[in-house]
């Protein structure tokens, strides 16, 4: 199996995490917009298991966003990287994040009751207003 490698902005955070992602999608709910500063982002959910901080674990912060979630970013520059789903022992890569694609691409837009409203969806993916069905 691939091993992708992920990074910070200023590189003092690394990541490693198997290609062996669940599900993936464009989240455009209004916390992933706010963190990001975009119209969404694209995130890869993937078995805790799979993935590992290489370097840098004493700059990762975490922030604690909701019931189910953790954000983490760096310290340093901010950059953000993943969210903690310890409810369902998952981690959600955001893809921006990687230094090479994964070969599960995003198969759907998520979230899109609450996308922003200057932001049209232009692909033919499915389009969902909350999370996709199980």
């Amino acid at each position: 199996m691939t091993t992708l490698i992920g990074s910070c902005v200023c590189s003092e955070i690394t990541f490693s995490v198997e290609d062996q992602f669940a599900y993936a999608g464009y989240c455009h709910c209004s916390l992933c917009r706010k963190s990001s500063g975009a119209s969404g982002t694209a995130i890869g959910g993937i078995l805790s298991k799979y993935f590992k901080i290489t370097k840098g674990q004493q700059h990762l912060k975490r922030y604690h966003r909701s019931a189910d979630t953790v954000s983490c970013f760096c310290g340093l520059c901010g950059s953000t990287l993943f969210g903690e789903k310890p409810s369902i022992n998952r981690v959600h890569i955001r893809y921006g994040a990687l230094n090479a694609s994964p070969s599960l691409l995003p198969q759907a837009h998520m979230h899109v009751a609450s996308k922003a409203d200057w932001y049209e969806i232009t692909d033919l993916l499915p389009q969902f207003e909350a999370f996709p069905p199980q």
